[in-house]
């Protein structure tokens, strides 16, 4: 069973360093208020030793299934009950980030939706 630690966000655009597994990242969120735009994620290592820049904070799926060769982990993008679609500006405060070590096959499957 995947263990998924919860990465607390607050509202608005934000930088922040976390410690998850053995490494160290900087997260930062930002939103782009334009056509396709929206919250987009840049996570590094902060020794610089790499990157992943413009990961859209999309809920319920596995934003880093495409790096996964980078070995920077799981995320899971969950938004709180009654809100639909991609989180806007307003809502960031309203939305979880969970990370995980391993693999999950559906979120639902370890209890973190509803």
């Amino acid at each position: 069973m995947a263990e998924f630690i919860e990465i607390p966000l607050i509202a608005g655009n934000q930088s922040f360093t976390v410690t998850l597994g053995d490494e160290t990242y900087r997260y930062s969120l930002i939103f782009r208020d334009a056509v396709g735009g929206g919250w987009f994620l840049d996570i590094e290592r902060v020794d610089g030793s790499d990157a992943i820049y413009g990961i859209p904070f999309i809920p319920n799926m596995d934003l880093l299934s495409q790096h996964e060769y980078k070995g920077f982990g799981h995320l899971l993008v969950q938004t709180d009950a009654g809100l639909k679609g991609n989180p806007d500006y307003n809502d960031l405060g309203n939305v979880h980030l969970y990370w995980s070590e391993t693999v999950w096959n559906t979120a639902n499957g370890y209890g973190i939706l509803d």
